[in-house]
């Protein structure tokens, strides 16, 4: 497997300066709902994968990935 060197994206500057435009909350808004996306991307992709799965084991395996730790505390 060969390491591909780092890219590196330009933000066009109008898109910049929309983005500071923006107030903290409705950047945050923003945040939550790509967050939630790939929280409803992620089950999806699991469910298709291990139908098997409990809701309490699919709710848990896409916390750990998502917070990147363990995540057993949370449930105790």
């Amino acid at each position: 497997m060969s390491i591909r060197p780092p890219v590196v994206e330009v933000i066009d500057p109008v898109q910049v300066d929309a983005l500071r435009k923006q107030t903290p909350q409705q950047r945050l808004l923003i945040a939550a709902g790509m967050w939630e996306t790939a929280r409803v991307m992620l089950q999806g992709t699991l469910t298709q994968q291990h139908p098997e799965w409990s809701e309490d084991r699919l709710n848990r395996e896409i916390a750990r990935r998502m917070c990147h730790r363990d995540i057993r505390s949370l449930y105790e």
